[in-house]
């Protein structure tokens, strides 16, 4: 882990920060998301350095310094997690997982995260990051969402179909106590997952314990999809 600070963004992919001997280079971004509070200018960072050929960047920054502790904004980082339970102990409320795909493609063209087969079933699940909380609340999505409403008609379809469909959320931070979504930002998507779950779409909630470098599947959080002020 270097340690550095925030100074500005530039695109998705790119940031600039600054490092402990002043220079200020810039560093991937591996979240496409806002980053809704992780983007102060001075804000505590940590990075890792790069070294694979072809890179145009020499870090990529992994961690942000929130309220309540480091926050992990790396979006890849929940799908290993969820990936290494199922292949493991199990997801809570899961019967024994016996074969597991990532990365499945589905008859039209949509992709999801992973594929497992479970009591005799198909089981389809999709993986989303959550890094954006207020006052307790984690809120998601950060920004308008057309492929996460997709991805939510895909798995609604599948549990039509006889399947069994979860939409996994992973706060990547201590402080979120409750998962909502945030119709505030993307209407269309908050009603589309209260229609998902009535539809018989599965939901779980977990909160990280992130303590950089490590990283792990804590907590169960409950969640409200309630519209609020819609």
């Amino acid at each position: 882990m270097i340690p550095a600070r925030f100074l500005a963004r530039r695109q998705r992919f790119l940031a600039q920060v600054e490092l402990a001997d002043g220079s200020r280079p810039w560093v991937h971004v591996p979240n496409s998301g806002a980053l809704t509070g992780c983007l102060t200018p001075g804000l505590p960072v940590l990075l890792t350095a790069e070294s694979a050929p072809r890179r145009k960047t020499a870090y990529t920054w992994r961690f942000a310094q929130g309220p309540a502790g480091w926050i992990c904004i790396d979006t890849l980082v929940p799908n290993r997690l969820v990936g290494e339970a199922l292949r493991g102990p199990g997801l809570p409320g899961w019967p024994p997982v016996t074969a597991l795909r990532p990365e499945v493609t589905l008859p039209g063209g949509g992709r999801l995260d992973f594929v497992a087969e479970v009591g005799g079933r198909l089981a389809f699940v999709e993986v989303k990051s959550v890094t954006w909380v207020e006052d307790g609340v984690a809120l998601f999505p950060d920004g308008v969402t057309t492929r996460g409403r997709r991805h939510l008609q895909e798995l609604a379809a599948l549990v039509r179909q006889g399947h069994l469909a979860w939409q996994i959320f992973v706060v990547q931070r201590a402080d979120g106590e409750l998962l909502r979504p945030a119709w505030e930002v993307d209407p269309a998507y908050a009603r589309e997952l209260a229609r998902a779950h009535a539809a018989g779409v599965r939901l779980l909630v977990f909160r990280e314990k992130v303590t950089p470098p490590e990283i792990s599947l804590a907590e169960l959080l409950p969640f409200d999809l309630r519209l609020t002020g819609s």
